[in-house]
Formats: C-alpha cells, structure tokens, sequence
C-alpha cells in the first residue's frame, strides 16, 4: 500500500505563540503513525515562491495521514497555527519507492514542486527526461501523481517530492546542466514552486 503523506510550507508571524502548537503538534501526528522527514533545516526555494518554514511526515497511508490531519485534537492545535502563522498544508499519496540511503552522517535531502501543467503535451518531454537524471543522483519519487488533496492555502495541481542522499546530491541534480536544459520545457508549459530542502536529522 502506498504511504501517505502530509506536507506543509509555513511562515511564523508570531513565534513565541507557535512554540505552543509545535510542542502540542507533535504528539499528535506521532500518535498517528507520523514520521518527520523534513522539519526545519536548510531550504531553498529555486523557483517560485513559498513559505518559509517547510515540513513533511510520512504516515503508513494516505488515508491515515488525511486521519491525522482531521484529528480534533490537531485541528483544535492548529488553530494556534493559524493564529500565528500563513501555512499552506496538503496531503498526498506516495509513489511507493523506499526512501535512499543516506551519503554518510548527513541528512537525507528533498525536492518538493508543487506545478500546475498549462500544455501537458508539450510537457510530456520534461517528465520523460528528467527522471534518468535525477536517479543518477540516487533520487527516489515518494511522491509523484496519485491521490492528493490541499488542505490550506494554494499549492499547485500536481505534486512531487523526491527523495536523495544528501542535500548536497538534490542541489546537484537540480543544477545538473542537462537537468536545466529541461527546465526551460517545464518553465514554458507550466508554473509552480520548487523548494530543495534538508531532511530531518
């Protein structure tokens, strides 16, 4: 079954008061099965704009992280968020590839896109030539189509997140020359946000 996943991008306004919700928060989503995979950290955001702060946990189904998401006791939590914060959160369904070995001690690195298609003929040559490229940097799709929903806030229509060794391996792989040939395709017949991003130690 593929797991789930929530996936966050959040701006603090007000941080004394946010302390509140990410020590009540966390519990919560533990309490569903949750696992931080990206949670503070270096972040980047190479195309578009997002939100600061950026977060994703993994759950053991889409279904389960929807659940989590839904939680009484987390909605009543997150409206400290709300209060104190502009957040753009959604859940998705994972694509099924087991996470990468790490490069050493270093945390795992991530590429989160979220893109809206305007010409999805035109498009097709940037999905079918970016994938040899990204694997040869060790990438693993957690996320890619399936199952999502946005739950605040904008985000695009499609979502990806992408999985690498390190955080060094996914700013590589996004500034590979032969990666950036082919984000003109993207960037002419689509629109959206990419965000490379440091994984949870």
């Amino acid at each position: 079954m593929p797991k789930g996943y929530i996936i966050g991008h959040i701006t603090v306004t007000d941080p004394e008061p946010y302390k509140e919700y990410v020590a009540r928060d966390t519990p919560i989503l533990l309490s569903h099965g949750a696992r931080p995979l990206v949670r503070g950290g270096q972040a980047e955001v190479v195309e578009g704009t997002a939100n600061e702060r950026h977060v994703v946990f993994e759950f053991d189904s889409y279904d389960t992280a929807l659940k989590a998401y839904h939680d009484p006791d987390y909605q009543d939590v997150a409206k400290i968020r709300r209060a104190n914060a502009t957040s753009a959160i959604m859940v998705a369904e994972g694509n099924d590839e087991d996470l990468p070995e790490p490069a050493g001690d270093a945390p795992l690195g991530y590429l989160i896109a979220h893109v809206t298609v305007k010409d999805p003929e035109a498009y097709k040559p940037y999905v079918d030539g970016n994938t040899p490229i990204m694997r040869g940097y060790g990438a693993r799709y957690i996320v890619r189509g399936g199952r999502a929903e946005v739950l605040e806030g904008e985000l695009g229509a499609r979502h990806v997140v992408i999985a690498y060794p390190s955080y060094d391996a996914a700013k590589a792989a996004y500034h590979d020359p032969a990666y950036q040939d082919l984000v003109k395709i993207r960037q002419a017949h689509s629109e959206g946000t990419l965000i490379l991003v440091e994984g949870a130690a």
